[in-house]
C-alpha cells in the first residue's frame, strides 16, 4: 500500500485515538489532539508527519496497570511491536512500532496529571514541502 500524507497522518491520529479510549471514562477530564503539524525530514524529498494527543485526567489512575493493558492490547494486534522503556525523569513507558513505520511512545506526565501518546507516521513522498507548513 502506497503511504500519502493523508493515510499516514489518519493512521497516527487513529492509534492516539485509540490508545486514549483504553483510559477508564470517568478518570478522562479533557482531551485534546494536535490534528496539524510541520513535517518531519526521512530521507530524500521524504517526510513523516508528526502529532500526539493527551487527556487530562483525575487523581487515581492506576498507571502501570493502564500500561500493561496498552502493552497487551497492542501486543494482539497484527503487525504492532511493543517495547518498554523510560521517559526523560525515568518513569515508565511504552513503544509501540507498527510495521508500516508508524511509532508512538505512551506515557503519563504530572502537572496536570495526564496520559501523552506522542507519535509519527511512516516516511512517504512529499516533494513540494515548504518548511515550516503545517499539514
Amino acid at each position: 500500500m502506497e503511504i500519502t500524507l493523508e493515510s499516514a497522518k489518519s493512521s497516527v491520529m487513529s492509534a492516539e485515538r485509540e490508545i486514549l479510549a483504553l483510559l477508564p471514562g470517568e478518570a478522562v477530564r479533557s482531551t485534546f489532539t494536535h490534528d496539524t503539524s510541520s513535517l518531519m525530514s526521512c530521507d530524500g524529498d521524504r517526510k513523516k508527519w508528526v502529532g500526539d494527543a493527551v487527556a487530562e485526567l483525575a487523581a487515581g489512575v492506576d498507571r502501570n496497570g493502564f500500561l500493561d493493558k496498552v502493552s497487551e492490547t497492542m501486543r494482539g494486534r497484527a503487525g504492532w511491536k511493543v517495547s518498554e522503556d523510560k521517559t526523560a525523569r525515568g518513569d515508565r513507558s511504552i513503544g509501540l512500532l507498527h510495521e508500516d513505520g508508524t511509532h508512538l511512545m505512551v506515557a503519563f506526565e504530572e502537572t496536570p496529571e495526564s496520559l501523552r501518546v506522542a507519535g509519527y507516521s511512516a516516511c512517504f513522498d512529499f516533494p513540494q514541502y515548504e518548511y515550516g507548513e503545517e499539514y
